[in-house]
């Protein structure tokens, strides 16, 4: 634990928390050859999550900190279509909605989630039977995260700059 303050005299932290257990369940529809509909439904445990615990020893006390941060259980949704083309090359694109997990008043500064659009697309190709590639992107649309908190006598209220951020990928595929 290299560069980290700790309590005078602790030598040891123990984090203590659930991590969030979750149920998904897809459909696909072949509606032609070439023409595929997906379809995809969950729900996240977060509540679970919710309640973290920090505890100190080695020194003179043992204290222990707990944050309950009051998260609730997400649902999330989403749909995506995909198309071969006569030359065998697939394109994609879908959409995802997953719901926030926590309410503006109990959001913090360091964990600022908010609901999450996700938009992503893909196209793959073979040169021959053996050599494939493929291209990706998804964008996350996160928000602005409002806060609004009271926390020792003290409110802060604002909210975040709106965000979006951009997974890109690839691969490339041979068979042996």
């Amino acid at each position: 634990m290299n560069n980290v303050a700790l309590p005078i005299g602790t030598d040891k932290v123990d984090i203590d928390w659930k991590n969030p257990q979750w149920l998904e369940a897809g459909l696909r529809y072949r509606y032609t050859d070439r023409d595929t509909l997906f379809f995809n439904a969950g729900w996240q445990d977060w509540s679970a999550f919710s309640e973290n615990q920090l505890a100190f020893s080695g020194g003179v006390l043992n204290p222990v900190a707990q944050l309950d941060r009051n998260f609730k259980d997400t649902w999330h949704a989403g749909v995506a279509y995909a198309h071969q083309t006569a030359r065998g090359s697939i394109y994609s694109i879908g959409f995802s909605y997953d719901s926030s997990p926590v309410d503006d008043e109990d959001r913090t500064f360091d964990l600022p989630m908010e609901e999450l659009f996700k938009l992503s697309g893909s196209y793959s190709w073979e040169t021959n039977k053996n050599l494939g590639y493929s291209l990706g992107a998804t964008l996350y649309l996160v928000g602005d995260a409002p806060i609004d908190q009271t926390s020792q006598g003290v409110r802060v209220k604002g909210e975040f700059d709106t965000n979006a951020i951009l997974f890109l990928g690839g691969t490339i595929r041979y068979v042996f």
